[in-house]
């Protein structure tokens, strides 16, 4: 692990992406057969606001510390959840969870609330895993939800695990080996890269 990405200033993350690697044969009968070949994995392209000389070059030379896409760091997205608890800090896991679950619950929500997470939330548990969630949900009197996840938990998760509700990190790499800047007669610089997320 290589350190943080800086979160000033705030970049703009295009062509968010959620990849699923899928095998798919089909005979000339048309009848197909489909399995999946690997685990879902987030990918992003990364775009930096037009950016002084100083700021660049801190930027810049974060990113060589990465030696390409041989190191990972965290990069946590500039966008918000939607989800009317996304600042609460006391939702928990309820009760222990095995890999390959994804009907989570959970408690620490605001009691009897629409929406304390919306549909396309990220989500993070104790480990490296990003989550999204799948539809609306809304917590009871109590202020417990079970939550529909994709993908699948990739760890175990134990009884009061502290849930991140809003901008989770993510834990990436460089996709591309090499890294630029340029800049133009305005004097500013402009730097822009891809990663890929990394399950450690």
């Amino acid at each position: 692990m290589s350190g943080a990405f800086p979160t000033d200033p705030a970049f703009r993350a295009l062509n968010f992406q959620s990849n699923r690697p899928v095998l798919i044969n089909q005979s000339l009968s048309g009848r197909r057969a489909v399995r999946q070949i690997g685990s879902q994995y987030f990918s992003f392209g990364v775009q930096m606001p037009p950016l002084t000389q100083d700021d660049a070059s801190d930027i810049f030379a974060f990113l060589q510390q990465q030696k390409g896409g041989f190191e990972t760091f965290t990069i946590q997205l500039p966008i918000q959840n939607r989800g009317a608890d996304k600042s609460n800090t006391s939702v928990k896991v309820v009760g222990a969870h095995n890999t390959t679950d994804n009907t989570i619950s959970l408690d620490g929500f605001t009691v009897s609330t629409s929406n304390v997470l919306k549909a396309n939330d990220l989500i993070k548990f104790g480990h490296s895993k990003v989550y999204t969630v799948l539809s609306n949900v809304n917590s009871d009197a109590g202020g417990a939800a079970t939550i529909t996840i994709e993908p699948n938990l990739v760890e175990t998760l134990a009884d009061n695990e502290v849930v991140v509700m809003n901008q989770p990190s993510f834990n990436v790499y460089l996709s591309s080996q090499e890294i630029l800047y340029s800049t133009d007669i305005s004097g500013f610089y402009s730097i822009s890269f891809d990663v890929r997320e990394v399950i450690s």
